[in-house]
């Protein structure tokens, strides 16, 4: 493979070697056997809210616009 790197993408003691095009290539590799993400639908918005789950902005605040 060109243009390649071999990257050690780890979580506590365990490691994995991953061969991508750059480091959020490789990351993003590992995270989805980890991690489910999708949009929430408005119950499951709810229900989280009613848990006292705070919503937390991906972006800083600054970059935060109102798309109409």
């Amino acid at each position: 493979m060109e243009n390649t790197r071999i990257y050690i993408v780890g979580h506590g003691q365990e490691i994995r070697l991953i061969r991508a095009g750059h480091r959020a290539q490789a990351m993003n590799h590992v995270a989805k056997a980890l991690i489910n993400v999708k949009v929430a639908t408005q119950n499951e918005l709810v229900d989280a809210l009613q848990k006292g789950v705070s919503v937390e902005n991906a972006v800083d605040s600054d970059q935060l616009t109102l798309v109409e």
